[in-house]
């Protein structure tokens, strides 16, 4: 799975929760919630969105005609078999609803992982270009992409730590669509921990080769800490 791929983690986030997510693509998910903070966020999203609806949901008793014209669609000329498969389904569709609030419960119950600080680099207009999320309990930074930048033949974004009275820190290599989830080293959450802001300069692909900016910054943003 590409933790890169925004469409992709919304969509299966909401498979997952309506319960149309099963099997082995169902276990990877989990194993994949559990270690990307950003596929945990938009899970709890649709949890909430869902559990909403849920809470809405009102027994309806369908009329007598319908129940007759599922007969006849089925070709049920006896009313006891008939009645028989309506109980089933009307079994099975309460059973499905019980396991799917049921999980959903379950997962409201895990402690929600949240970002610990956050920075938004934009243009000079004002124009957010990325933003930054850095998750201290799980040691994790996710780069997300808001307004596509446009970039060099052969080069990359690098962001970088800034810690206070020391050299920068990089972060690794900034993505020009979706986002990009990277785990922190000790090096790299120290130096976030004593930085106050972040910045983004213009690399070689691939990065700096030399572990330091090689280039002038063209973006810079305060790295505000979340409460």
């Amino acid at each position: 799975m590409r933790p890169e791929d925004p469409d992709l983690i919304d969509r299966l986030a909401s498979e997952y929760v309506l319960g149309t997510l099963r099997g082995p693509a169902r276990r990877r998910f989990e194993s994949w919630r559990a270690s990307v903070p950003l596929v945990d966020q938009r899970c709890r999203f649709w949890e909430d969105r869902l559990m909403h609806l849920a809470k809405s949901l009102q027994p309806v008793q369908p009329p007598a005609h319908v129940w007759q014209a599922i007969r006849e669609r089925l070709n049920l000329s006896q009313a006891r078999p008939a009645r028989r498969w309506v109980r089933a389904f009307a079994v099975a569709a309460s059973v499905a609803l019980i396991v799917g609030l049921a999980a959903l419960l379950y997962w409201r119950s895990v402690p929600t992982v949240h970002a610990t600080a956050v920075a938004t680099l934009s243009t000079k207009a004002g124009a957010p270009v990325w933003s930054i999320e850095v998750f201290g309990a799980t040691n994790r930074v996710v780069m997300r992409v808001e307004t596509p930048p446009a970039r060099q033949p052969g080069h990359d974004y690098e962001l970088w730590a800034l810690p206070a009275g020391g050299k920068p820190v990089s972060l690794g290599v900034m993505p020009v669509e979706g986002s990009r989830t990277r785990e922190l080293t000790d090096i790299q959450r120290a130096a976030l921990a004593d930085s106050p802001q972040v910045a983004v300069t213009v690399e070689p692909s691939g990065g700096s080769p030399t572990g330091q900016p090689t280039s002038a910054v063209v973006f810079v943003a305060p790295l505000r800490a979340v409460s």
